[in-house]
């Protein structure tokens, strides 16, 4: 995967390169940045669905493939075709991920969450929070919310994560789902 994503930042460089020297465009220069950032964009993804693209068509092969091998009977050639269609589908899914961080329309999240609420919530103080649940913190040490121990330092507070020695550690969001009992979507919209 990070062979072919270095690969396809080569071929876009040499494809901006070859584009300017065919049109006699100057090298990109600070004012040609957003430019060349766009074609850059525009050619990663194009390289990225193409693959997708030849993935799928793969995948539909194998599928007959699988099809002819199961009705024949032949337990070998199944085997040997679910084993390609697995890895045919860990690649697709590792493209899919590349295409969605490298596309410039970003999908709206399902849940009303977005990584800005989530990294909001995670900044969100857990002394603040604590004390909000009648917790004492002192000296960034409190007594454990989670296992309900009476010792006021079992719970210490570092860099805004939480660990105690009963085991359980985490950030603002775990603390208030152990807290609270709620979802991680709830426990990052009350975070806000």
């Amino acid at each position: 995967m990070v062979n072919d994503y270095y690969d396809m930042m080569h071929q876009t460089r040499e494809k901006v390169k070859q584009h300017a020297e065919e049109n006699g465009y100057p090298a990109p220069s600070s004012t040609l940045t957003p430019i060349f950032a766009s074609l850059v964009t525009r050619h990663k993804l194009s390289i990225i669905m193409g693959e997708i693209d030849k993935m799928i068509d793969r995948l539909f092969v194998l599928n007959d493939a699988l099809d002819n091998a199961i009705e024949e009977n032949n337990l070998v050639a199944v085997v040997w075709i679910k084993t390609r269609l697995d890895e045919e589908k860990a690649k697709l899914r590792s493209y899919e991920r590349l295409l969605d961080k490298e596309s410039p329309v970003r999908k709206k999240p399902e849940n009303g969450i977005t990584d800005e609420m989530i990294q909001r919530a995670k900044e969100y103080p857990m002394e603040e929070l604590l004390e909000q649940y009648g917790y004492q913190v002192k000296l960034h040490r409190t007594r454990c919310p989670v296992h309900g121990g009476k010792n006021p330092t079992s719970f210490s507070i570092k860099d805004n994560r939480g660990v105690c020695h009963c085991g359980w550690h985490g950030d603002t969001i775990a603390l208030l789902i152990e807290l609270k009992g709620c979802s991680f979507v709830e426990a990052v919209k009350r975070l806000q």
